[in-house]
C-alpha cells in the first residue's frame, strides 16, 4: 500500500529533477559555463518560480554532480 506521504514524496523529487534539468539547460545554453547569478534568474524565469529559491537548485545540482559552482568566480559549469 502507498502512504500519501510516499506520494507526495515522489512528486517532490520528481519536481526538484526537472528544476535541476532546467537549470542545466541553462548552463548548457550558455556553452557550459555561466555565472550562476545569470543562470538562477533564467532558470527562476522558465521554471517560473522567484530567485530566491533557486539557491537549493543550484546546490542540489551541484550534489547531484550535473554541475559545479565556483564560490570565487561565481560561476556554474557543467560536469562532463
Amino acid at each position: 500500500m502507498t502512504l500519501v506521504a510516499d506520494r507526495v514524496a515522489d512528486s517532490r523529487t520528481q519536481q526538484l529533477k526537472a528544476l535541476i534539468e532546467i537549470l542545466v539547460d541553462v548552463v548548457k545554453a550558455h556553452g557550459g559555463t555561466v555565472s550562476q547569478r545569470e543562470a538562477m534568474r533564467e532558470a527562476a524565469t522558465k521554471a517560473e518560480m522567484s530567485v530566491s529559491e533557486m539557491p537549493y537548485i543550484v546546490n542540489s545540482a551541484v550534489a547531484d554532480h550535473r554541475i559545479t559552482a565556483d564560490l570565487r568566480s561565481g560561476k556554474l559549469e557543467l560536469v562532463v
